[in-house]
């Protein structure tokens, strides 16, 4: 049987000198060590994920209100993923305290039909689920915690108010209103809307993204002292009373899903700073991970690899402190700006060769199992809006077929391995227990490293390429089983 050989590289990053400009002194960088990941026999679990956002129609329907029109154009989308073997989705299903499903506690989103809280006459959330899941793709469920609408302006009215929303819960600040976080009955709302989701519908994730308290420039604005006063007695600063609101509201949506479908994953996607998370938008992200609230944290590394290692705000500095505050129980996926390439809006974003270098640094990482891409509209301007062959560059990174990490928690015992491997002619067939996906594994004649021959639900495999096989099994959890007994094929 063949061992699951590993080994662990640990590369230090010297002192780097950068020479300050400013005084004539010079300011010595000392980067904390990369660890660089294991190396296996077998392909390292990835996540490749695209972020698709409704919010003014981002990225769906793109003004089809015909619900033939908005089925076509997300059957391309995925069309456009299976070929760049894009095994995840998180798509924006509650963009702002509106629903893209029949929801009890928020109306239909005037994105699908254009006008808010008209029935599309079909179950969107439904065919979007059904028709990701049908491509082995994992969707997950996009919501945004606080917002509910903006506006240009202070003297610019809000849009009318959903009337399933109690007035009494808002906050309206100069360009966006929200949910109001110092408020129980908020909290509790916000827990039972992911209650009533994975309730009705099969989500395999959901996902939370970085609005939590808007940043205003100045948090006394935030004209939360009532609040304060209130329900704030256990706290010495109103700052930590925010932070408290917003941990509340984490915990209290974990908690929900542990009890209601424990294998729905919960992620979120703060900023790329740790210190801007917890200081302006007061979501302290190393509580939630410490305590182990969240499943997946996908911190939005927007800025480029070429602002310099002696940047704070690089790429790949960012995603090296990351890294280091990775904990073994929350997984560590990277968010890239895929939009940003060729818009012209930076000198750093020029080409797509600049997100294969991202992912690039992202795979030598120990910490991170993959990268999530925003935004989906991205895989349709491969020639147009000087996007300079994103989609080349993407089925270059993902051409190898790889299978989801594991995430979230364990709920049902870990598959049992595949038995009685045999080859008889070019047909290879296996025992494999029931409810388990099979993935054949090849090691090409004369080479070491072992590739996915294919992901099946099968137990049969017709081969061609020379070299070694073996089976493993994965179950609904992404656990993959010890690997099975080898044939070879010469």
């Amino acid at each position: 049987m063949i061992k699951k050989l590993k080994y662990l590289a640990i590369l230090t990053i010297i002192i780097l000198p950068f020479m300050a400009c400013s005084d004539d002194k010079s300011e010595t960088v000392f980067e904390s060590p990369v660890v660089i990941a294991e190396e296996s026999i077998m392909p390292k679990p990835e996540l490749r994920g695209v972020w698709m956002a409704t919010t003014s129609e981002i990225d769906w329907p793109l003004g089809k209100y015909n619900a033939e029109e908005q089925k076509q154009l997300y059957i391309d989308y995925l069309d456009k993923f299976v070929e760049t073997n894009i095994n995840a989705i998180f798509f924006q299903v509650r963009p702002n305290a509106d629903a893209f499903y029949d929801s009890p506690y928020e109306s239909w989103s005037k994105w699908i039909t254009g006008t808010a809280g008209q029935d599309p006459d079909y179950d969107v959330l439904q065919f979007v689920i059904d028709e990701a899941h049908a491509r082995n793709i994992q969707f997950h469920a996009w919501i945004n915690p606080y917002r509910i609408s903006t506006r240009t302006g202070s003297g610019v009215a809000f849009p009318a108010l959903d009337p399933k929303i109690d007035p009494a819960w808002i906050k309206d600040y100069d360009i966006i209103r929200i949910y109001n976080p110092a408020l129980p009955e908020v909290q509790q709302r916000l827990a039972d809307i992911v209650k009533d989701l994975i309730t009705k519908y099969d989500v395999d994730g959901i996902h939370m993204d970085d609005y939590f308290y808007p940043d205003i420039g100045d948090t006394a604005k935030l004209n939360d002292r009532v609040e304060f006063e209130l329900y704030g007695s256990g706290f010495s600063t109103i700052a930590d009373f925010r932070i408290d609101n917003v941990n509340k509201i984490v915990k209290k949506i974990h908690e929900t899903i542990v009890a209601t479908k424990p294998g729905v994953i919960f992620s979120i996607s703060p900023t790329s700073s740790i210190n801007y998370n917890k200081t302006t938008l007061f979501a302290d992200v190393e509580k939630w991970y410490n305590e182990e609230w969240v499943d997946v944290l996908i911190p939005q590394v927007y800025s480029a690899i070429g602002l310099g290692l002696a940047s704070t705000s690089s790429f790949h500095r960012l995603v090296n402190d990351w890294n280091q505050h990775y904990k073994a129980k929350t997984v560590l996926l990277i968010g890239h700006y895929l939009s940003r390439v060729g818009d012209g809006s930076s000198t750093q974003f020029t080409s797509a060769q600049e997100i294969a270098d991202q992912v690039a640094i992202v795979r030598r990482q120990s910490g991170t199992k993959g990268s999530v891409l925003f935004s989906a509209k991205c895989f349709f301007d491969n020639d147009g809006h000087g996007k300079l062959g994103v989609i080349d560059v993407l089925k270059d990174l993902f051409k190898k077929t790889v299978i989801l990490p594991f995430m979230g928690r364990k709920t049902m015992e870990d598959p049992a391995p595949a038995t009685n491997v045999v080859l008889n002619g070019t047909t290879l067939t296996w025992n494999v227990s029931s409810g388990l996906t099979s993935v054949v594994y090849l090691i090409p004649e004369g080479q070491t490293k072992a590739q996915i021959a294919t992901i099946t639900q099968s137990n049969t495999y017709q081969i061609s390429v020379k070299g070694k096989y073996f089976v493993t099994t994965v179950n609904r959890d992404n656990v993959e089983s010890e690997i099975s007994n080898e044939v070879e094929y010469n």
